[in-house]
């Protein structure tokens, strides 16, 4: 009877040590799945905090997108406590946030996609950093004045993404003498612009001063709407200028070929 019981409670603490040691190792995984999503999370966010700058030409919201970089990386620390690469990367992110705060840095703006794959690459960083606005303006972190400032501030850099992309596809086509295809992209840019819903005077300049470049009264948009000159065909050496018979509005292909 003694052998039974003995064994029985035997039994019963193998089960106990075996319950044990399959929570804790579960748990290790849950925790590891877990790091490895924030992880993969954080390395996003960093990509876009660096997009933001170009996409805007302003620190303010890539500042709070690394201000969540640095949240996550809290978090992440609290899961894995020793864990030496993380303090390094809070580091480079708290580090990062404090130089484009500073006074003596500037920024450019840059928004002259190529293809558009990377139109559409620029504008879903656009709209993740809307998300993380959302979000930290839900958690109390931003108040919701500011918080729609820079939702605004998106909207016009997600709308001039593909407008200045295919203004710079025109011009190089232009400097190239395609002038044809050239101002099927000037086309194709204004009613990308005329089509937007969104209230901006400087929405309406530019379609404006798109309307003067189809009707042969100007070369290139103006610098403050778009500081991006370095395709400008005014600014083009002579041999590389279009020739003088420009076509009128009227002679564009109705619907221009892709960037």
């Amino acid at each position: 009877m003694n052998i039974i019981i003995a064994s029985l409670i035997l039994a019963f603490i193998s089960l106990v040590s075996v319950s044990i040691v399959n929570s804790r190792q579960t748990r290790k995984r849950l925790i590891s799945q877990r790091l490895s999503q924030l992880k993969r999370k954080v390395g996003e966010m960093e990509e876009l905090a660096v997009a933001l700058e170009n996409l805007t030409g302003s620190v303010a919201i890539e500042r709070i997108v690394l201000e969540e970089v640095i949240d996550t990386l809290n978090g992440m620390k609290q899961l894995s406590e020793e864990s030496q690469t993380l303090d390094l990367n809070l580091q480079n992110a708290i580090q990062r946030a404090q130089e484009i705060s500073g006074p003596a840095y500037s920024c450019s703006l840059y928004r002259i996609m190529e293809s558009d794959a990377t139109i559409a690459r620029a504008q879903y960083h656009l709209s993740e950093a809307g998300r993380i606005l959302r979000k930290r303006q839900a958690g109390g972190r931003i108040e919701l004045a500011e918080m729609n400032t820079y939702i605004v501030e998106l909207a016009w850099a997600h709308l001039m993404v593909s407008v200045i992309s295919m203004i710079g596809q025109g011009h190089k086509a232009v400097r190239r003498g395609d002038v044809l295809r050239g101002f099927s992209f000037y086309k194709k840019a204004q009613e990308a612009a005329m089509a937007s819903p969104i209230s901006d005077d400087r929405r309406h300049q530019i379609i404006k001063e798109l309307g003067d470049i189809l009707a042969n009264r100007r070369k290139s948009i103006s610098i403050q709407l778009m500081p991006e000159t370095d395709l400008n065909p005014d600014l083009a050496p002579p041999s590389q200028n279009p020739l003088t018979t420009t076509p009128t509005p009227s002679q564009n292909p109705a619907t221009p070929p892709d960037a």
